[in-house]
């Protein structure tokens, strides 16, 4: 493929929107005629990588800037802007118009040209999530996702694993909720523990500021408590626990980061 491709280069910033597309973005023709470009995030803690990762990307596609959308019904930020050239261009690449269903997948492309990292970043950062979880008495990490695009979820779980990291993909068994009409079957991956946490961060890298917040964090506490355990008599060592997971869990709860965060 040529570097350029209707006007854009593709490069990690297209993989990166690509791949921020792929998690909470969508294409909506209205109309007929009208091309939207949407992408939703929460208003609770995504402002940080809407106005510091996402902005930036939409200015240098478009060459202009593009206003955040408060919607105070829902607890949502969102980008919802008309541009037929970026929607031609991420429409080119496969992407559905619509609901982007079960069929989506990475383009070759972003192989070919060595960029799957920046689709894995963008899709990680929208569509992923860092779990701490006590078990037992230690907090430990999680990285997950889950998803309805097996295909999708499949490609990364596989990129993840080729870089070191070691976990399991599957069919999630999901409650259904009253309410819904139907159920789709959804899929999920997961990689458990510190050793998947660090070399996702050293070969991949959070670029959603609210997980790389929880990211540091937890290594703040991972270090404190092993430094603080190591010398405790065992007969102490549930009251020292107790101690350092109230203060890693205040320092979290001033920083509004959810410590039992559910996949999105």
């Amino acid at each position: 493929m040529r570097p350029f491709y209707m006007g854009f280069e593709i490069d990690k910033d297209v993989a990166l929107l690509y791949g921020i597309m792929l998690g909470d973005g969508c294409l909506s023709l209205v109309y007929e005629k009208k091309k939207f470009i949407v992408i939703t995030g929460s208003s609770k803690d995504d402002l940080p990588f809407f106005e510091n990762v996402v902005h930036p990307l939409l200015k240098k596609f478009r060459g202009k800037n593009t206003n955040i959308k408060f919607r105070k019904d829902c607890n949502a930020i969102d980008f919802n802007f008309i541009d037929s050239k970026l929607f031609d261009f991420i429409h080119s690449f496969g992407f559905p118009i619509g609901k982007k269903g079960t069929e989506i997948s990475i383009p070759d492309v972003f192989y070919e040209k060595d960029l799957l990292k920046y689709v894995v970043q963008g899709f990680m950062a929208t569509d992923g999530s860092l779990v701490l979880t006590k078990n037992p008495n230690k907090y430990y990490p999680r990285i997950e996702s889950m998803a309805i695009c097996k295909n999708v979820l499949r490609q990364i779980y596989d990129y993840l694993c080729s870089i070191g990291m070691n976990g399991a993909f599957y069919l999630a068994k999901s409650k259904p909720y009253y309410k819904w009409k139907n159920v789709q079957i959804r899929y999920r991956f997961q990689f458990n523990g510190k050793r998947n946490l660090l070399i996702f961060n050293e070969k991949v890298d959070f670029v959603n500021p609210k997980m790389l917040e929880k990211f540091n964090e937890f290594t703040k506490y991972d270090k404190e408590y092993d430094l603080e355990i190591r010398t405790v008599p065992t007969q102490k060592v549930n009251f020292v626990n107790e101690g350092i997971n109230k203060r890693f869990e205040e320092r979290m709860a001033r920083g509004r980061i959810e410590l039992p965060t559910s996949c999105s």
